[in-house]
């Protein structure tokens, strides 16, 4: 709707230029496109202020409608988007899922678990009667002398005995083996690679079958 105050204003030029025209369009009996008379001039000018506010309302419209139909796609984009992402990784978790195989069973773990446990010291290592240790060349070095006392003493022990019962002295083997252990990584650069291969090799056994309170 087009308020009063705005058709009057766009009305009055009009009526005066069709005022105008009657005046000097008369003596020749030609209106060249004016109107005769003040009341054509009136109804032609709100005939074309009626069509411009028509046009107006028309294409505000069209444009309210393209905005919704670009919303509506932007909406439907977004979303085959989104199912696009999520089916792609169903996909991946399948294929993954596939390549992975069946679950492996209590008892494959267990088998698996025992295959990766170090191993306790073997029969080559220590007397399995007498619980003497036969250490390697480079662990009999002096440096080494205070943590194997502790160690051949412990072991002598547990064999004599078939266990260690104090648990206190068993926690003192475990920390002579920790600590002497710690001393041959330290000293790494300081011995030749086989050597030290060697004595590591032993020293890992060895930290693992102190932990056993029984041979």
């Amino acid at each position: 709707m087009v308020p009063r105050t705005l058709l009057t204003a766009l009305l009055l030029p009009l009526l005066a230029s069709s005022c105008y025209a009657q005046y000097y369009g008369g003596p020749y009996g030609y209106g060249y496109g004016y109107s005769s008379t003040a009341e054509e001039g009136a109804a032609h000018g709100l005939a074309d202020v009626v069509r411009s506010a028509g046009s107006y309302n028309l294409d505000t419209s069209r444009a309210m409608v393209n905005v919704e139909d670009a919303r509506k796609a932007y909406i439907q984009n977004r979303e085959l988007a989104q199912e696009t992402w999520f089916d792609m990784r169903r996909r991946n978790d399948a294929y993954r899922a596939e390549k992975r195989g069946p679950a492996p069973t209590s008892e494959q773990l267990f088998r698996i678990n025992a295959q990766r446990a170090p191993s306790r010291l073997s029969d080559d290592q220590i007397d399995p009667v007498t619980g003497e240790l036969h250490w390697p060349l480079l662990l009999t070095s002096a440096i080494y002398d205070p943590y194997r006392k502790v160690i051949d003493n412990g072991f002598e022990t547990r064999a004599h005995q078939g266990s260690i019962k104090s648990y206190d002295k068993q926690q003192d083997l475990v920390k002579a083996v920790n600590s002497m252990y710690d001393t041959l990584k330290k000293r790494i650069r300081d011995y030749e690679p086989q050597q030290f291969i060697d004595a590591n090799r032993f020293m890992e056994a060895l930290s693992y079958d102190v932990r056993f309170p029984s041979s």
